[in-house]
């Protein structure tokens, strides 16, 4: 059964909506076991989709129910147009483990990192098999995947998402860890077991850390920014302690013992702040603009204490925010008190 999600504190309508308060509550919590589908045929094509028996495979074990909904918009014309890419047949043993967004740090962490963990904790089950890997995917993704889980881009087989189809023969596929009520209670000690082998602790603790995000923007990615995060990080680190870190400028490696060291991390929802997931059950999270859950199951996996700042946030145009610096002022000490 996964872990309930944690009720955000501070609970004060001057930080959060009731509305939060109300869909931590009732978040739905069901439990569900882990199973590896196949060795089987299937077809892979676009953003992680697989088809098997002609049928797109849309249960929350293999697609996320966000990606569902997106799928299935404009009456499926998605699936319909990857109908038309070009197929190619590959015989060989194979796992499937990418999915929804291979060229984003966030999926690559809550997706994509825990079905790699599960495949090596069980990896006699996929005696033989070689990972599909995506052309899609950055340097940065293939970096991470060579020198911390063990996979050589040399000894796999490669498609390109965006071009072909590729039908497999007998494919494995890796299922979801993280599902709508939260990740499944395995997930905990594989996160550990990762960070004990991949952590390069920093020279000297970092107890408090601030997501920063400065000009970075992946364009595969929704684009939110806040137009005065320089003053909001001044106030994190001048009044309460915190160093202000951007984490798509340090190695994997680094990121991973900085956060796992972490007792306060506070930021913008997104990629960035999901290095929470290394964290552990002393440090508390303070997400500044919530848009959805993510970052609650998180802190439910991991045992953490969260607080939400829905409020005091001023849309200054499309997908750009302005944060009162006095209300994050007072949620900060609140959080850190907590």
């Amino acid at each position: 059964m996964p872990a309930p999600l944690p009720m955000p504190r501070p609970a004060d309508p001057e930080f959060i909506a009731p509305e939060w308060i109300r869909l931590h509550a009732e978040a739905p919590r069901e439990a569900f076991d882990l199973a590896l589908l196949g060795p089987m045929r299937a077809r892979l094509a676009g953003p992680g989709l697989v088809w098997h028996g002609g049928a797109l495979l849309d249960d929350e074990s293999v697609m996320p129910v966000y990606v569902r909904r997106i799928v299935h918009e404009d009456d499926g014309a998605m699936p319909a147009r990857l109908a038309t890419l070009p197929p190619r047949r590959e015989a060989r043993p194979a796992f499937v483990f990418h999915g929804w967004g291979v060229r984003v740090y966030g999926h690559l962490l809550i997706e994509m990192l825990p079905k790699l963990l599960l495949a090596a904790r069980f990896s006699p089950l996929l005696s033989g098999a070689l990972p599909v890997l995506d052309r899609q995917m950055p340097d940065w993704f293939i970096t991470i995947l060579h020198d911390h889980l063990g996979i050589d881009p040399e000894q796999a087989i490669w498609f390109d998402s965006a071009h072909e189809r590729l039908d497999l023969d007998r494919a494995i596929i890796l299922p979801l860890l993280g599902r709508r009520g939260g990740y499944h209670p395995l997930t905990g000690s594989l996160i550990d077991d990762f960070i004990a082998r991949t952590t390069r602790p920093p020279a000297a603790p970092v107890p408090r850390i601030f997501v920063a995000r400065g000009d970075f923007a992946n364009p595969d990615a929704p684009q939110r920014r806040y137009v005065n995060e320089s003053e909001i990080a001044a106030i994190a680190r001048d009044e309460f302690g915190f160093a202000v870190l951007r984490p798509e400028t340090l190695p994997f490696a680094e990121q991973v013992g900085l956060f796992a060291g972490a007792r306060a991390i506070v930021g913008p929802m997104g990629s960035g702040l999901h290095n929470a997931i290394f964290a552990g059950p002393d440090c508390v999270t303070g997400v500044i603009r919530c848009h959805a859950l993510d970052q609650s199951a998180i802190a439910a996996l991991r045992g953490q204490r969260i607080g939400l700042l829905s409020e005091g946030i001023h849309e200054t145009a499309p997908q750009a925010y302005r944060v009162e610096p006095d209300r994050f002022r007072r949620f900060l000490a609140a959080l850190l008190q907590s």
